[in-house]
């Protein structure tokens, strides 16, 4: 074989390719991974950020707002700040018609922030406070207009039980949650005006075969009441570190089976409300799990990791700040094409390490494509053109780059290439290479 012909297969091979199939596009946008953990208080950041990205989620329970000890642990001063910082996140996402998730555990000072002497619920088996905690909880949803119609508020237990539950043993956790539910359940019934729906077991490892705690957690609800006090709502993290991805693809899968085997379903849906370990919070990795949360169809969360004052600013670092003057990254301008596209969303398939979310109308298609920090050749192949852009022979494409340029500000995406592709067998591949693997990618067909 002559060198030429080697050469052209090995440029093939080291090609990552994701697929759009135009002929297989339905509905409206619903921006599956468009939550954030934390990121607002009453004031900061301005409102047209939040609005700007169409932030529909957000995970708050005013962890940091006051110094430990704190939360109804420590006094009921403690908590009311906290709660009163929680009420402020969620009139911020309402105006959103967002949906804010309630963190008991901060709440309760369980930031993991607390010392070692912070008392946990079900201590010594003593029950009293942390009863008079749910029903401070209950009381003052209702009290800040969190419960006037059904959905609007989630709440959320525990965060973490299986890494933040103060080295208890993980029965006295199953017990809280169960006791907890009952009590959020007969406050805020399914099929009442104010549905709460509860979010649980929010822990940092995910449902895989061999995970022993979840193992445990769902044996105790089998035996306690079994779909009467299962969350609505199941919910874990994905933010391990390298050389972890945090797919939520593979646990997704296997959580439904799971369940059922204790007798169990899967409620109102999944969610993981965090995801995403900080080096993965680069535009190409906002992409990809953009990608894989429209295929799975549930909400994600990005997980924040900031601290302090900075916590509860920045969208979960999607801006900066330089004394009072914010900027945006390059995942703010992911976030914000990924909010802007229109159409009906469409089938895709990921490459080995290259995935995509694609939105379609007539004459007009755009992919926004992220990877596992990937570099070398792209294609996003447009399938089924006809279907969008009739008898049409060629299309021209426009390739954006999104940049992380090291998390400093980016106003937006630039044009990197446009492009004249041929439609052959009613497909139309457009290829680039993508050379700096932090970055993210959008591709725009037209006629």
């Amino acid at each position: 074989m002559q060198l030429s012909a080697l050469l052209a297969l090995a440029s093939l091979a080291a090609c990552d390719t994701t697929t759009v199939n135009l002929g297989s596009c339905a509905g409206t946008p619903q921006l599956f991974g468009q939550g954030v953990l934390y990121g607002m208080s009453a004031n900061n950041p301005p409102q047209s950020y939040i609005s700007d990205l169409k932030i529909n989620y957000e995970s708050a329970g005013g962890a940091q707002t006051n110094a430990q000890p704190a939360g109804y642990a420590s006094s009921l001063t403690s908590y009311q700040q906290r709660f009163q910082a929680t009420v402020a996140a969620f009139r911020r996402i309402r105006q959103n018609n967002g949906i804010m998730i309630v963190k008991m555990a901060d709440l309760w000072g369980a930031d993991f922030t607390q010392s070692s002497s912070l008392p946990y619920p079900g201590d010594n088996g003593d029950w009293s406070r942390y009863d008079a905690f749910v029903q401070q909880v209950i009381n003052d949803l209702r009290a800040n207009g969190m419960a006037s119609a059904s959905y609007i508020v989630q709440v959320e237990p525990w965060n973490e039980p299986d890494i933040n539950f103060g080295n208890r043993p993980q029965s006295q956790f199953n017990a809280m949650f169960v006791r907890g539910t009952r009590a959020l359940r007969a406050a805020f019934p399914s099929g009442g005006s104010s549905f709460l729906p509860i979010v649980g077991p929010s822990t940092a490892g995910r449902p895989q075969q061999g995970n022993g705690w979840w193992n445990s957690f769902l044996s105790y609800l089998q035996g306690n009441g079994g779909q009467s006090v299962q969350p609505d709502v199941w919910n874990w993290h994905l933010e391990a570190a390298a050389p972890d991805n945090n797919d939520p693809i593979p646990p997704a899968q296997y959580l439904p089976g799971l369940v059922r085997g204790y007798g169990l379903t899967t409620g109102i849906g999944l969610q993981n409300n965090e995801y995403g370990a900080r080096p993965q919070q680069v535009p190409s990795y906002s992409n990809w799990f953009k990608a894989r949360y429209e295929r799975l169809k549930f909400n994600g969360l990005r997980g924040n990791w900031a601290g302090g004052s900075a916590l509860n600013d920045l969208l979960a670092q999607l801006l900066i700040k330089s004394g009072s003057t914010y900027s945006t990254t390059g995942e703010y301008q992911a976030y914000k094409y990924y909010a802007d596209m229109t159409g009906s969303p469409c089938t895709t398939t990921a490459g080995s390490k290259v995935d995509s979310y694609a939105t379609a109308s007539n004459n007009d298609a755009t992919a926004l494509v992220g990877s596992q920090f990937y570099t070398g050749s792209v294609s996003v192949a447009f399938q089924s053109v006809s279907s969008r852009f009739g008898s049409a022979t060629s299309l021209r494409a426009q390739v954006y780059n999104i940049p992380y340029n090291n998390g400093g500000a980016v106003s937006g995406p630039t044009l990197f290439t446009t492009q004249t592709v041929s439609v052959s067998g009613n497909t139309a591949t457009v290829t680039w290479n993508a050379a700096n693997g932090n970055d993210g990618w959008a591709v725009r067909l037209t006629t």
